[in-house]
Order: C-alpha cells, then sequence, then structure tokens
C-alpha cells in the first residue's frame, strides 16, 4: 500500500468516523432534551467536534436528521436480521409487537419519532425527512413481505398498525407523568394478531383488512 493511499484510507475513516458521532450525538441530545432543543452547537459538542463539522459532513441540519432516520433503520435491521436468524424469533406476526417495543423504544427510536413529528411543522424538515423515512417505510414492507407473506397493501396495514401502535404507546410513555403501562395493550395486541393469523403470516389477516 503507498503512502497515498495510506493517507486517503486514513481520511475516509476519519470522514466515517465524525459522521457516526454526529449521529450518535444527535440521536443521544434529541433523546435526552427533545428535537427542539437539539440545535447543532449542542450536537457538536457532544460529537466532540467543530460546528463546521455538521455542515461539511451534511450540509444542513436537516440533512442530518433524515441520515439519523437512515441510519437508525439500517442499526434496527441488524437488529431484526439477528433475531430471525440467530434467535428463531419473529417467525410469527403476532411476536413482532413485542419485538417492535424493545426495538424502537430504545433511545434511537425515540429520536426518530421525535424527528418524525417535528417535519409536521419545521419546513426544513418536511421534503427531506419524509423523503428518507418513504424509502425506509418501503424497504421494511420488503423485507417484512419476504418473511411473513402477504400481498403489499395488506402487509403494509399491518406493519403500521404494529409500528404506529408502538410508537404511539412510547409518545404516551414519555408525555404521562410517570410513564404508563406498554406490557398490557402490546400484549394485547399480539394476542388479537395471534387469534385472527394463528398460522403467523400476513396473508391471514387479508380477509379482515378486505372487510374494513
Amino acid at each position: 500500500m503507498t503512502q497515498q493511499s495510506r493517507t486517503r484510507r486514513s481520511q475516509e475513516e476519519r470522514t466515517a468516523e465524525t459522521r457516526v458521532a454526529l449521529i450518535d450525538a444527535a440521536i443521544a441530545v434529541i433523546h435526552e432534551l427533545g428535537y427542539a432543543a437539539a440545535s447543532t452547537t449542542l450536537i457538536a459538542e457532544r460529537a466532540g467536534v467543530s460546528r463546521g463539522a455538521i455542515l461539511h459532513q451534511f450540509g444542513t441540519r436537516a440533512a442530518l436528521m433524515a441520515e439519523v432516520v437512515a441510519e437508525v433503520y439500517r442499526r434496527e435491521m441488524d437488529i431484526y436480521n439477528r433475531l430471525v436468524t440467530q434467535e428463531q424469533q419473529g417467525r410469527n406476526i403476532h411476536e413482532w409487537p413485542r419485538i417492535l417495543m424493545g426495538v424502537l423504544g430504545m433511545p434511537s427510536g425515540i429520536a426518530v419519532l421525535e424527528i418524525l413529528l417535528a417535519s409536521q411543522s419545521d419546513r426544513d424538515l418536511t421534503e427531506t425527512v419524509r423523503k428518507r423515512q418513504a424509502e425506509v417505510e418501503e424497504a421494511a414492507l420488503a423485507t417484512m413481505r419476504a418473511d411473513l407473506g402477504g400481498k403489499a397493501d395488506a402487509a403494509m396495514a399491518v406493519k403500521r398498525l404494529m409500528v404506529w401502535a408502538v410508537r404511539g404507546l412510547s409518545i404516551a410513555n414519555r408525555v404521562v407523568p410517570d410513564g404508563i403501562d406498554m406490557e398490557g395493550p402490546v400484549a394485547l395486541l399480539s394476542g388479537l394478531l395471534k387469534m385472527a393469523a394463528p398460522g403467523g403470516k400476513v396473508d391471514e389477516l387479508e380477509p379482515l383488512i378486505a372487510k374494513a
């Protein structure tokens, strides 16, 4: 390896490390203080870099937030894949509400939820983050159908029910004094899915979705 290639690789590694540090810092600050308080100054301080590093790496705060959404999704998919392939979980649709509660309830999942909620009123976020979220949702849908079957519209309906039920509970757990019992509602949703789809596949739920 030449000196030039070693230098280039070192620069690439430093760039990648800085990006990860900024994403991790954004997740931590948003989870602790909320989206509105997560300024680029605080994020840069948490990451141990200059504020200019955010502009250099991402261009805008909105672009950083969109990358947080995408990176959290990649990390979540790694977790899901490990659970399915190594721990033999998630082979039945009724197992997923509890799995989602564990993953989406992590600081990274809460941070993404804060970003998505902020995109409703923050014009800088709206186009950038919603576009990235749409890409994430389509990728998740493809993965779900590969594992659990079902037509695209039915699988999307089931996925959204589970994901947003868990995210809604996560919101309540943060805003209600002393939090809420998330276990009960998640157990109920899992039980209903098991009754409606005893074989654990999405296509068993399609008649119910069509009647709705």
